[in-house]
């Protein structure tokens, strides 16, 4: 995976071999063979190897105590008082937390020196950011190449993994690293919290499907603990606002800890709908 252009994750090739399966994501056009050409093949992976864990689905959600969640909206939103009007400003009609919202203008200024929020950077520019960066997508690709391979079937949940991992990195244009931020205090949290709504903002601003945001996180302690802070300060926040079908939020580990943010993931492109018809 190489930063490509404007930052989009883009994947080097991971076969030539003439009989590979390309999947299609806008633009971008991942290979891989049919059932050979990516992953390990059984006399590397054996069959009792694992697959790597998934970045997506209920496996990197934080299981939810029972909540009251009128009182968690008010908890959440009083604490958060400053921000009103960027929330109210996302926030669709008749959602749960309208009446926790105040009476802001739902018109916001959202550019570079605005504040308390602001329109980020989409790629850190030091140089340690950027290696932390390089390494995360390293080790996510790999990721990909990890994934055991059953050469008996040409289509099965392992190649649908494979897809489903692949095209959220796609998905992904705009990078951001908090190197020094380890979680729990204060300071750290408030980073974390801003760095995300910011680009929750941006992302449902532009309102191009299928992108993304990455923070990674290298120095986060625990990533349980991030989990947490994910769900209670930004996925039930989303599902608030009336945005939780909008965004797919997740926090998982590749080397590092990371949040990644998508905009409307698109659904997997049916091939048979690709086909031009000129046979």
């Amino acid at each position: 995976i190489a930063l490509n252009g404007e930052f989009g994750a883009s994947f080097a090739p991971i076969t030539h071999n003439p009989t590979c399966r390309r999947t299609t994501f806008g633009d971008t056009t991942c290979s891989m063979a049919a059932g050979q050409g990516f992953g390990k093949p059984p006399s590397e992976s054996g069959p009792q190897s694992p697959r790597p864990q998934k970045t997506y689905g209920q496996e990197v959600r934080q299981s939810r105590d029972v909540i009251d969640m009128e009182s968690s909206m008010k908890d959440f939103f009083s604490a958060r008082e400053d921000w009103a009007p960027l929330f109210r400003s996302l926030a669709i009609d008749d959602c749960p937390a309208f009446d926790f919202l105040g009476h802001v203008t739902s018109e916001i200024e959202f550019h570079e020196s605005s504040s308390p929020w602001r329109r980020l950077q989409e790629a850190p520019e030091e140089e340690e950011d950027r290696t932390v960066l390089a390494s995360f997508l390293d080790q996510s690709q790999q990721a990909l190449l990890d994934i055991p391979v059953n050469e008996k079937t040409e289509d099965d949940d392992l190649d649908m993994q494979f897809v489903e991992e692949g095209r959220r990195i796609l998905a992904l244009s705009r990078f951001h690293v908090l190197r020094d931020n380890q979680g729990g205090s204060v300071e750290n949290v408030d980073a974390l919290f801003t760095t995300c709504w910011n680009e929750v903002m941006h992302l449902n601003t532009q309102a191009e499907e299928h992108t993304g945001s990455l923070i990674i996180l290298p120095q986060y302690t625990s990533l349980s603990d991030l989990r947490r802070f994910t769900d209670m300060n930004v996925l039930q926040p989303l599902e608030w606002l009336g945005l939780g079908n909008d965004f797919e939020v997740a926090s998982f580990e590749r080397g590092s800890p990371a949040i990644r943010l998508i905009y409307k993931l698109s659904g997997i492109p049916d091939p048979s709908e690709q086909e031009t018809g000129d046979d």
